[in-house]
This record gives structure tokens, C-alpha cells and sequence, in this order.
């Protein structure tokens, strides 16, 4: 009988993975009835993701029940050669037969787990799935993000901030109880990973296009969904919160 795994590299704050992971659930949810395991490879992208408790309260926010595996220190990752993730890795009797890093291949993995089982049924995916490719911002050191200070052009790819931040390791930190910050938007969903460094709620004020939009809070590690767009077009988002609030990433969809 040929053992079949299902490796899923999945972190939970990255929206790639988000993203990813209900293109895997369809996946194992038709699959697994004809033997394929899914299993999930948890490796921390920012430190907070190491802690098990942050990890518990994001899956079961997201409703994973899958096993997963917390790769804190990425030997797991490293094994396997992977340094980027989404990624699936799919063993049969424990050797390689597909990997793929990245989003996007549903379809050619399918296919590879439908040919392993020998499964004629009908496939899910009969055209390879389509979804936005925006590239995420980054704004801590690590990641290299690109900061500067606020002015009156912007371009897509810099965080914008004012005197009251700070860039540090994985994050940009307010330091201020009025601390703005700007950046290009694209998409129609715009996220960013957040936490309160207190943990006490923050309130953020949000402005497009240098109107008052709406208001959110901030308090666990994770990410976050700013607002929805009416267009993908280029548009102006600036962001106004009180201290201690650490902002690691934004991603557009």
C-alpha cells in the first residue's frame, strides 16, 4: 500500500499562506478518503510565531484541524531545502515525488496525488486557480524594508513614516501617541501583521486617500485586515496610532 503525505509549509501570519492553505484544504478534503495524510509544517517567519499559543489561537481562528508540526528552529525547512514558504512537498513511502515553492501549481499537484492513489475522478481544479500576486512590504531591518520619512509623493513598496517611529529588527514600533504613517495600497483587500507591544488594544485611525475611513484595534500577533478597496488602482493609505503598537509586514490582495 503507498504511503502518502501531504507537506503543507504554512506560517500563520503570512498572508501567501492564508491564501495557499484553502487551495490545500479543498485538496485533502476530497484526497484523504483514498489514503493522503496532510500534514502542516509551521516555521516562524517573526519570533512571535514560535510561541505555541499563538500558533493554537490562529488555528483554531482559521479552523485548521490538520496535524501540524512546529518547526521552530526550521530544521525541518532545512532538511528539505526550503528557505520560502507557502511550499507543499508531497512523499510517497517517504521519498519525494513533487515539491513545489510558492503559490500557485494546485492543479499539477493534484494531478500528482490523483496519479500516485490512481484516482480517474473528476479533478477539482480543472484550470490552474488565479489570484493576485501583489508583493508584500515589509518594515523591520530583517526583511530589509525599505523606510523613509513622510512627504507628499509616495511610491509603492516604502513605508512612509513620521518622527514617531522607529525601525527595529522585524518591526517599525510608534514611539508616539499620534504616530502616522503612509504608504501606496493595491489590491482590493489591504492586511497588515500587527501586535500590541503592551498587549493592550491600540486603536488605528485610518485614512484613503486623505479621508477618514474607519477604525480598527490591534492587540495579538497577527495579521490583520485593514480595509477593502473599490480598485486595484494605486491609492494613498495613511495609518495614525498610539505608542507600542509593532507593525512587521503589509500584504495586498
Amino acid at each position: 500500500m503507498n504511503e502518502l503525505i501531504l507537506l503543507d509549509i504554512f506560517s500563520y501570519s503570512c498572508m501567501n499562506c492564508i491564501r495557499s492553505f484553502e487551495f490545500i484544504r479543498k485538496i485533502n478534503d476530497k484526497y484523504k478518503k483514498y489514503g493522503l495524510e496532510t500534514i502542516i509544517i509551521h516555521p516562524p517567519e517573526w519570533h512571535f510565531e514560535k510561541k505555541c499559543d499563538n500558533i493554537l489561537r490562529a488555528l483554531r481562528k482559521f479552523k485548521i484541524n490538520l496535524p501540524v508540526i512546529i518547526d521552530k528552529n526550521q530544521n525541518i525547512l532545512r532538511k528539505f531545502k526550503i528557505n520560502f514558504w507557502p511550499a507543499q512537498i508531497l512523499l510517497r513511502n517517504g521519498r519525494i515525488v513533487y515539491k513545489h515553492i510558492g503559490e500557485g501549481n494546485y492543479k499539477k499537484l493534484e494531478n500528482n496525488i490523483a496519479a500516485v492513489l490512481k484516482i480517474k475522478s473528476k479533478r477539482i481544479f480543472s484550470s490552474e486557480p488565479v489570484y493576485s500576486k501583489f508583493p508584500a512590504l515589509y518594515c523591520g531591518k530583517k526583511k530589509k524594508g525599505k523606510i523613509q520619512k513622510l512627504n507628499k509623493k509616495l511610491r509603492f513598496g516604502v513605508v512612509y513614516i513620521d518622527n514617531n517611529w522607529i525601525q527595529k529588527r522585524e518591526f517599525i514600533e510608534s514611539i508616539g501617541d499620534s504616530s502616522s504613517l503612509a504608504i501606496l495600497a493595491k489590491g482590493k483587500i489591504v492586511n497588515f501583521v500587527a501586535e500590541s507591544i503592551n498587549k493592550r488594544s491600540i486603536k488605528i485611525n485610518i485614512k484613503l486617500n486623505n479621508k477618514k475611513i474607519k477604525a480598527i484595534t490591534a492587540k495579538n500577533p497577527q495579521l490583520y485586515k485593514i480595509m477593502e478597496l473599490k480598485n486595484e488602482n494605486n491609492q494613498e493609505l495613511i495609518l495614525t496610532a498610539s505608542k507600542n503598537l509593532a507593525i512587521y509586514s503589509f500584504s495586498f490582495q
